[in-house]
């Protein structure tokens, strides 16, 4: 249900579903378990994400607050159009820095 893939130092986790009630434990135990490993920095790939509802938002909130403790900051990257518009009218989107791609997502940690 969640790939994950190291590029240099940052981990890119895909959701392959919904980001719901149903995938929400399994979206934060994914996050847990990197971050049980010291992994900071992460891409959040949500190209194949095709809807987010309000468990999915909170588990959004819950994982960057778990990372920010940590001292590191996850991004959003491939967001589709509707999850867009969910995370732009739930004011969630302002809470995260996004990016159009992965490549750029992941490049903005060197910057």
């Amino acid at each position: 249900m969640f790939t994950v893939e190291s590029q240099g130092a940052v981990d890119v986790v895909k959701p392959m579903a919904p980001l719901n009630h149903e995938n929400a434990a399994s979206f934060l135990e994914t996050i847990q378990h990197r971050l049980s490993k010291g992994q900071p920095m992460v891409v959040l790939d949500m190209s194949e994400v095709p809807l987010v509802d309000s468990a999915g938002l909170d588990s959004l909130l819950d994982v960057q607050q778990a990372i920010q403790l940590r001292g590191g900051t996850i991004k959003l990257a491939a967001i589709p159009q509707l999850c867009c518009e969910i995370l732009r009218i739930t004011g969630v989107d302002q809470r995260f820095e996004t990016f159009l791609d992965i490549k750029s997502a992941v490049g903005s940690y060197v910057q």
